[in-house]
């Protein structure tokens, strides 16, 4: 998918993102309280959303050349998992 970057460009890629991620994480931990995972925890969360959205559209077909789809596959793996980890978590601790 990212085979053309040259490996300054994906490193770069890779630092905005994590940079990003870590933003966000901090975020909906401020968001969730004691319902999120910490910074940290959230932060891995999505970046995990994040590649498995990518991919599962990758594996679906569409195109990923265009910035519509990368966006739309990114936000909704990253926030879906985190939403379904946070739900399974309130889940287990209940029982």
């Amino acid at each position: 998918m990212f085979t053309f970057l040259s490996p300054e460009l994906a490193y770069a890629l890779i630092l905005a993102c994590a940079m990003i991620w870590f933003f966000a994480g901090h975020a909906m931990d401020g968001i969730m309280g004691t319902i999120g995972f910490g910074v940290f925890g959230n932060m891995i969360v999505m970046a995990t959303g994040q590649a498995l959205g990518m991919i599962l559209v990758d594996m679906a077909g569409l195109p990923l050349n265009s910035m519509q789809v990368l966006v739309a596959a990114s936000l909704l793996g990253a926030f879906g998992a985190l939403l379904l980890l946070a739900l399974l978590k309130q889940i287990f601790l209940r029982i």
